[in-house]
This record gives C-alpha cells, sequence and structure tokens, in this order.
C-alpha cells in the first residue's frame, strides 16, 4: 500500500529454493528409519499430507495391519528419489528477467479476468501498474503486503496468459512462488487490521497450501480469522452495539451502520468463504476450529454483490450457493465428530446417512459435471471442479466414519465407487489442461483420499471384476504425479506418498509382495 524511501533490494529477490524439502525429514535415502515410520510419525504426517487420514482411521489401520501393504509400501518408498540434483540446480538459477510491460500485461489479464465484485484488491490498479517502475529504484521499498499482494497477481496473471509459452511459465512461475515465500516472515512481522492484509491473507493463504506447507497456510488463516473480526466481517448482521467476539474493536458497530449494502455483502461473501476454509482445514488435517460457534452473526449475501446479476458472474454465484449449502453440511458432520460425550453409534451411523443424503441432494441439484461441459474457461470450470471434488471426499469420508463400515472386512462398494469416479473426473479435467503444473493443490486437498481408498481396494481385492481398468487409473495418476513433482520440488514428499501408493497397488496387481 505505502512506498517508503530506503535502502533496499527487495526489488531483487534472493533466488533460493523452496524450504518445503530442505527442512524437512524425510528427504535423504540414506537416512535412519523405514519410509512407512515417517508416514506414521504425527511429526512428520503435515509435510506428507497423510494426515488426511485424521478422518479415515478405519482405512488407515486396516492398510497398515496389512502385512503385503506394509511390504510394498516400504519397498515402493525406497525407490523413489525425494531429493535429486534438480533441487540444488533450481538453486543455482539465477531469477527470470521480467520485463516492465510483461509484468504489466499480467496485471491487466488478472483484472480482466476477476471482474467479481467479492475479494476485490484493495489496492488501485494504477498503483500496481507502477510497481515494475517503483522496483527499479534502488532506494525505493514496497511495504510487505503490497509486494505479496503484487507478485501473486503476476502469479495468476501469467497462469491466465495465452501469449506466454510452457517454458516461460516453467521458470517465472516458480520464481514468483519463491518470492512470495521469502517475503513471508517479513509480511507476518507486520501484519495489521487492514483490508490489504486481509487480501493478503487470502492468496497467501492458498499461495502456501500450494506448496504443501500446511503449518504456514494454517498460520495464515488465523491471521485471516483475526483481522477479519476485527473489521466486523464477524457482525455484519448482528445488532447495532453487539459485539461479535471477544476481540471486536471499539467502535466496529459504528463502521458497519456507516457501510452501503454493496459493503455488506462483500463482507458477508468473504467470511462464508472463510467459514468454508475453516472447516475444510478440520475435515483434512484435524485442526480445531477457529472460527467459534456463536463468535458470528452473518447472513448469506445476495450472490451477485451490487444487485446486478451478471451473466459473466454465472458460476461465481453458483460455486458459492453450491458450495457453502455443503459447508452447512459439513459443520454438522464436523459438529457431530466434535461431540462430548460421543452420541450413541446407531444414531451417529443415522444422522451420518443423513447427512450422506443431503450432499447427494445437493450435487443433483447444482449438476456441477453438467456445468463443467457448458464452461468456456479455466475460472469457470475451476469452480464447477471444486464443488464435484469437495462433494465427493465429503461422501468418502463420511461414510468410511460410520461405525458399520468398521466392521467389514472390505470397503463398502460405494466408498469405492465415489473414490473411482473422483478420480476419473480428475483425470478428464487435469488431462487436458495445458499448465496443469500449477494449481495441483486440487491433487494434495482432494485426491490423496480417494486416491488411498480406491488403493486400498484394489490392494484387499485383486482378483475382483474391474481390477484392470482401476490398475491403469492409478498408473495415470503416478505418471502425472511424477510429472508434476519434476517440475514443482517443493510438492515432492507428498507427491512421493502418492506414488508409492501406486507403486503398491502395482505391486499386488501383478503378484508381487
Amino acid at each position: 500500500m505505502s512506498v517508503s524511501s530506503v535502502d533496499s533490494g527487495i526489488s531483487r529477490p534472493r533466488s533460493t529454493g523452496p524450504d518445503s524439502i530442505s527442512n524437512g525429514k524425510l528427504a535423504a535415502q540414506g537416512e535412519d528409519g523405514s519410509m512407512l515410520d515417517k508416514i506414521k510419525d504425527q511429526t512428520t504426517r503435515s509435510q506428507l499430507f497423510s494426515n488426511v487420514f485424521y478422518h479415515l482411521r478405519n482405512a488407515e489401520s486396516r492398510f497398515f495391519e496389512n502385512q503385503i501393504c506394509t511390504k510394498a509400501m516400504e519397498t515402493a518408498m525406497t525407490e523413489i528419489d525425494y531429493v535429486d540434483n534438480t533441487q540444488t540446480s533450481e538453486m543455482e538459477v539465477p531469477p527470470p528477467v521480467i520485463e516492465k510491460e510483461m509484468a504489466r500485461t499480467w496485471i491487466r489479464n488478472y483484472y480482466d479476468s476477476f471482474q467479481f465484485e467479492g475479494f476485490r484488491i484493495p489496492l488501485e490498479k494504477s498503483f500496481l501498474m507502477s510497481i515494475p517502475d517503483l522496483l527499479e529504484i534502488p532506494h525505493v521499498q514496497l511495504d510487505y503486503t503490497s509486494q505479496v499482494i503484487y507478485y501473486t497477481i503476476l502469479l495468476h496473471g501469467i497462469m491466465l496468459s495465452s501469449d506466454d509459452d510452457d517454458q516461460t511459465r516453467d521458470i517465472v512461475m516458480p520464481y514468483l512462488y519463491r518470492t512470495c515465500m521469502e517475503l513471508t516472515d517479513g509480511w507476518l512481522g507486520h501484519i495489521k487490521n487492514t483490508q490489504a492484509d486481509l487480501f493478503a491473507t487470502f492468496v497467501m493463504l492458498a499461495m502456501a497450501l500450494e506448496g504443501c506447507k500446511i503449518e504456514l497456510s494454517w498460520k495464515i488463516l488465523s491471521h485471516s480469522c483475526s483481522i477479519a473480526q476485527a473489521l466486523g466481517y464477524f457482525s455484519v448482521d448482528g445488532e447495532p452495539g453487539e459485539p461479535s467476539g471477544p476481540n471486536t474493536p471499539t467502535g466496529n458497530e459504528k463502521l458497519t451502520e456507516n457501510e452501503t449494502e454493496i459493503d455488506k455483502n462483500r463482507k458477508r461473501f468473504e467470511f462464508w468463504h472463510l467459514l468454508r476454509t475453516d472447516c475444510l482445514f478440520r475435515l483434512s488435517f484435524g485442526k480445531p476450529a477457529l472460527i467459534k460457534g456463536g463468535s458470528w452473526k452473518v447472513n448469506f449475501p445476495d450472490p451477485t454483490i451490487t444487485g446486478v446479476d451478471d451473466e459473466s458472474t454465472r458460476f461465481v454465484q453458483i460455486h458459492f450457493l453450491a458450495s457453502m449449502r455443503l459447508t452447512l453440511v459439513l459443520l454438522k458432520y464436523l459438529d457431530l465428530v466434535d461431540a462430548v460425550p460421543a452420541p450413541d453409534p446407531e444414531i451417529y451411523d443415522t444422522t451420518v446417512d443423513t447427512l450422506i443424503a443431503e450432499v447427494q441432494s445437493i450435487m443433483s441439484g447444482w449438476n456441477a459435471e453438467a456445468l463443467l461441459s457448458t464452461t468456456t474457461n479455466d475460472i469457470d470450470s475451476s469452480f464447477c471442479v471444486d464443488i464435484l471434488f469437495s462433494s465427493y471426499k465429503m461422501l468418502i469420508l463420511f461414510d468410511q466414519s460410520k461405525n458399520s463400515n468398521q466392521r467389514t472386512d472390505h470397503l463398502p462398494r460405494q466408498t469405492v465407487d465415489v473414490a473411482r469416479k473422483s478420480l476419473q473426473m480428475f483425470q478428464v479435467v487435469l488431462g487436458s489442461r495445458i499448465y496443469a503444473h500449477w494449481g495441483v493443490s486440487l491433487i494434495l486437498l482432494h485426491e490423496f483420499v480417494p486416491l488411498f481408498i480406491l488403493c486400498l481396494d484394489i490392494i484387499e481385492c485383486p482378483e475382483r471384476d474391474g481390477i484392470d481398468g482401476d490398475l491403469a487409473l492409478v498408473a495415470w495418476i503416478s505418471d502425472f504425479v511424477h510429472r508434476t513433482a519434476q517440475k514443482r520440488v517443493e510438492l515432492r514428499p507428498a507427491m512421493a506418498v502418492m506414488r508409492g501408493l501406486a507403486l503398491v497397488c502395482q505391486r499386488v496387481g501383478s503378484g508381487g509382495q
């Protein structure tokens, strides 16, 4: 937001590789202890993403208690090279030269593609367009917030560009990612309760997740919540003078009274996405709720925000309505799981069946798969894909949590069918994208669960009908993951686990032990 005159080298960020692997304890092949122990070790689960087992306890125990699984998994994991010369060579690559006009083109791409009134950039476009010039002035330093917003917008802008080739993306996008990561500590050390910093938390949370940095993204989410609460996002529809929680600042209710309905709708829109993100962290990583029940009073917004129904924002509105209905169902599930004392097993299973039916009703009502076939750009497609993958994951986890399914010898057919459908849709969507190597957080957040379920079923039932098709699907996922990890060094620990699962299936499918 601000520009100060100081002696700074910030305009030339250090060219260092991402620290996901260099800080990890699981990378070296010569390290003592088995890879399997590391997967099961609570201290490494976050980096490996295997803490998705939090809501798959029954399936997890069946996997790790299966001798064939453990032997094959240990063998498979030793075959995967976590760290190779690519990391070293990447650190030695000098920063790419980003021409000023090229940067401005990417900024224009971003603004041309993101016209929706929700999640508006709190910085003027003219200011962002001036940053390439400011970065050339040796004694000028941009504040950290402006820098992280600028570099994340460049990254999104190049993703949306039709003029840049894959080679340019492969060089520039990792550089922009690393630059944002290098700025993170400084930014968090100066973060304030401002609209600019709130927006920065939104984009940096996604950036951290994209780099497989779960704890960092969790830390950023906590800042998102505290800033949003301080700015009145938790009390948009509360009574005047009524605080939304212990951190609500004095005078917040007056600020709310002076807001337009568009301002309130924007706050409602962003709050509900924040609540959904909080729920997804609880579901995917077993994190405690940051947004407590009773701490907020926020209605659903008019999904148009402005009251003007524009066809260009149709998929944004659909995504909001469908994903927030799913969020309400997810809240019920999480409250059920966290209930103390635990509900009677029969009551629990009956309640979960009701929640599964609600998810299925939402999927049927919005039919995101059919909507996906009508999209004309990647942004609208991503909205539909998010609804689909979120729904599939919820169905799998809900069904697996039922007490009745913990007493069966094999996974329920309906769970395996949903997992297969999710992976098939993933193959269709990602297999056709030109630069699908960025944005693969979909793999990490959604597709690990169905991949694990399908692999476990292959391992438990290697002679069943349709096994060849499932093995081919898993092999495709493994190949995609391998190709992605070659270009995204920071994702290799997580990708290694997925490839390990695929290799286990291949060994079992071929009769190997």
